[in-house]
C-alpha cells in the first residue's frame, strides 16, 4: 500500500467509531437513532456508545443491533471521568467507577478485560489528561497501569491539538484511535479507527498489536447540526466545555 493511500475496506479494512455520545447523558440522539442512522449509511463495522460515566446506552445499543441483525457490532464503553482527566474504558461488560485516581481507574478497566484509551489527550479545552500524567502511566513500571491507545483523531478538536497527539502515540509506540466524539446524529462517523478486519474482536485484536490507524471521516460543518442544537446540548451538558477548561486549569495549577 502506498504510503499516502488511506486503508480501505478492498484492501481488507474495517472502520470503527469508537467515542459516540448518547441522549442517554447529553448527546442529542437517542440511541435508536444512532443505531438506524450508522445500518442506514452503512460505512461503519463496528462503533462504540461511550457516554460520560453511564454504560446503559452502550448496552441498549448492542441489544438493538443485535435483535435486528445490522451488519455492524457494538462495542461496550464508557467515557469515565477520573480525577486527571477522561479516560475511554472499551470492551468492558461492568460499569467503571468515577473520580478515581488515572492509574486506579486503569487498573479497574484492565481487571475486567477491558482496553484504556486516552481521548482528546493534552487538550486544555476539555477535561482531558495532560501530557504529564500520560507520561507517568507510559513510564509506570506496574503491570496493570498501562494505556491501550490513545485518540489521535477527535473530530472535535483543533487539528494542532491532534497533530500533538499523535507524536505522543509515535514516541511511545501507542495505538492510535480516530473517534467522533458526536454529540450529534450528523457527526457520527467524523472520526474514524480503521484496522485489519470487520469485526469487534479484530478491532480488539489491532489495537493490541498496534495496527489501527486513525483517520478524519465525513466532514460535519456547523450547519449540518444547526446553531440552536449546539446551543440545547451546551445547555443539557451544563457548560461541559467551560467546566472542562476551568478543571484543566486548576489542576495544571497543582502540578
Amino acid at each position: 500500500m502506498h504510503p499516502q493511500e488511506a486503508p480501505s475496506k478492498e484492501m481488507g479494512y474495517g472502520a470503527a467509531d469508537i467515542h459516540i455520545h448518547s441522549s442517554v447523558h447529553d448527546g442529542m440522539a437517542s440511541v435508536p437513532e444512532i443505531i438506524e442512522a450508522v445500518a442506514r449509511k452503512g460505512d461503519l463495522d463496528v462503533i462504540a456508545i461511550t457516554d460520560h460515566n453511564e454504560i446503559s446506552g452502550s448496552y441498549q445499543a448492542r441489544e438493538l443491533a443485535a435483535k435486528r441483525d445490522y451488519p455492524f457490532e457494538v462495542v461496550i464503553g464508557m467515557e469515565v471521568n477520573t480525577m486527571e482527566g477522561h479516560l475511554l474504558a472499551l470492551f468492558i461488560e461492568r460499569p467503571v467507577p468515577i473520580d478515581q485516581p488515572l492509574a486506579t481507574t486503569i487498573a479497574a478497566i484492565h481487571a475486567q478485560g477491558g482496553l484504556c484509551i486516552a481521548p482528546h489527550p493534552m487538550n486544555w479545552l476539555t477535561d482531558s489528561i495532560s501530557r504529564q500524567s500520560l507520561e507517568k502511566i507510559v513510564n509506570s513500571s506496574e503491570p496493570d497501569i498501562y494505556l491501550d491507545g490513545i485518540e489521535t483523531v477527535n473530530a472535535t478538536t483543533l487539528e494542532f491539538i491532534n497533530r500533538r497527539a499523535k507524536r505522543f502515540s509515535l514516541k511511545y509506540n501507542l495505538a492510535e484511535t480516530g473517534g467522533s466524539d458526536a454529540h450529534f446524529l450528523a457527526a457520527v462517523g467524523s472520526g474514524l479507527t480503521l484496522f485489519p478486519g470487520r469485526s469487534a474482536q479484530e478491532l480488539r485484536r489491532s489495537l493490541l498489536e498496534r495496527t489501527t490507524q486513525a483517520r478524519n471521516g465525513t466532514r460535519v460543518r456547523v450547519k449540518d447540526i444547526g446553531l440552536i442544537q449546539i446551543i440545547r446540548q451546551q445547555r443539557k451538558s451544563r457548560g461541559y466545555f467551560v467546566r472542562g477548561m476551568l478543571k484543566n486549569f486548576t489542576r495544571w495549577l497543582s502540578q
